[in-house]
């Protein structure tokens, strides 16, 4: 199969028009974010908290899709193997990127920070929500390394579930949150004829500075 030129300029979407102006903003892009973010479980968004990460692996970028799982005051939170590849790229470089897209309601979010390691609290109290098989698949899993079957992880699961029983399972030591301190933020509401609305948060001392971009 070849993906054919013709094809793909047929796939367009009219983003509709639904108006962003710098009087609906608030002057905190955590509100902004909260706002919009509800805004998308309202409309039913699949996964809205799915949100692309870039890192740097030396002079090379790399992107792949994690769970926003809460904020920590202006802090966006992810949790991850921190011996995964996206771990040892942050402990290399730790300035990020993340986008969320909610393709039915025309929006884009971009984010661009700082990321750190969560507190153990934060991380403890959200290993303890996990269901019990995603808490076995983060102690049995060699994140980002090579292996060379899915049985192979398969049997440490099962043999470690063997091993637990019903007792509790304590999150890993090599396991835990990330917290990004968002250092700009972009706003972006999809529009007819490609004429979007692009807002910019850009922190500036300790205070955000609000900037429209041309689409």
């Amino acid at each position: 199969m070849t993906i054919s030129p013709e094809e793909l300029k047929s796939i367009r979407d009219d983003y509709g028009d639904l108006q962003l102006d710098i009087a609906d903003l608030f002057d905190s892009p955590i509100q902004q974010f909260e706002k919009w973010f509800s805004e998308a479980l309202e409309a039913e968004i699949k996964e809205p908290n799915a949100m692309a990460l870039a890192t740097v692996n030396e002079d090379s970028p790399r992107a792949r899709y994690v769970l926003f799982k809460g904020l920590e005051g202006e802090g966006l939170i992810f949790h991850t193997n921190y011996q995964s590849s996206k771990a040892q790229e942050i402990k290399s470089n730790n300035e990020v990127a993340v986008v969320f897209y909610w393709r039915e309601i025309h929006r884009q979010i971009r984010v661009e920070g700082i990321a750190e390691k969560a507190p153990k609290q934060i991380s403890d109290s959200y290993f303890d929500t996990r269901p019990r098989g995603g808490q076995l698949s983060a102690l049995a899993s060699p994140q980002s390394k090579v292996i060379k079957s899915r049985k192979e992880i398969e049997k440490k699961i099962d043999k470690l579930d063997r091993k637990y029983g019903s007792k509790q399972i304590n999150r890993p030591e090599n396991w835990g949150g990330y917290i990004i301190q968002p250092i700009a933020w972009e706003f972006w509401q999809g529009r007819k004829n490609r004429t979007h609305d692009r807002f910019r948060y850009q922190r500036i001392s300790s205070k955000w500075k609000i900037y429209r971009l041309a689409p």
